[in-house]
């Protein structure tokens, strides 16, 4: 039996879209490149860096109307493209190096580096991790040298009484 066409064509859904997931860059995504979000509340389109602050200011939104679900979802896809976007950060850094050692060593009329095949990146999941730690590293020392200024501005006060 055949199927009945009734002048309509059938709708290819997600055909025409660029495949970013499962690591299909290709190493094609850069700061600048144009994403289609499809999160919660519906479609989002932008650069990464965009997106996070899109998604951010959304959770905000729906943290301040109590909806603490749908905030925590946004902040889910924020942290996502936060991370997206600290990889481009690192791959542009890695650029910048490798393109600064060969233009030294085309100076230095040495050959070209040999790249060791174990030399390899540590996993994403371990980068974000180790960037994560840092932050927190980062935050405790402000933390303690703000309090260590405090307890200075306090000590310093009670001598001024004392004399």
């Amino acid at each position: 039996m055949r199927q009945q066409n009734n002048g309509r064509r059938r709708q290819n859904r997600g055909s025409n879209r660029r495949n970013f997931g499962n690591g299909g860059y290709n190493g094609n995504l850069n700061k600048n490149t144009v994403i289609d979000s499809a999160g919660p509340d519906g479609r989002q389109r932008g650069s990464v860096s965009q997106l996070n602050e899109k998604y951010t200011s959304l959770a905000s939104d729906a943290a301040s109307s109590d909806d603490r679900i749908l905030a925590e979802s946004f902040l889910q896809f924020a942290d996502h493209y936060y991370r997206l976007q600290k990889e481009i950060e690192i791959n542009n850094e890695a650029k910048e190096t490798k393109i600064k050692n060969e233009i030294q060593s085309i100076d230095e009329g040495a050959s070209e580096p040999e790249l060791d095949k174990n030399d390899k990146r540590p996993s994403r999941r371990k980068r974000g991790f180790q960037i994560r730690e840092n932050e927190l590293k980062e935050a405790e020392n402000n933390f303690e040298t703000k309090d260590l200024n405090e307890t200075k501005k306090e000590d310093s006060g009670s001598n001024n009484l004392l004399v």
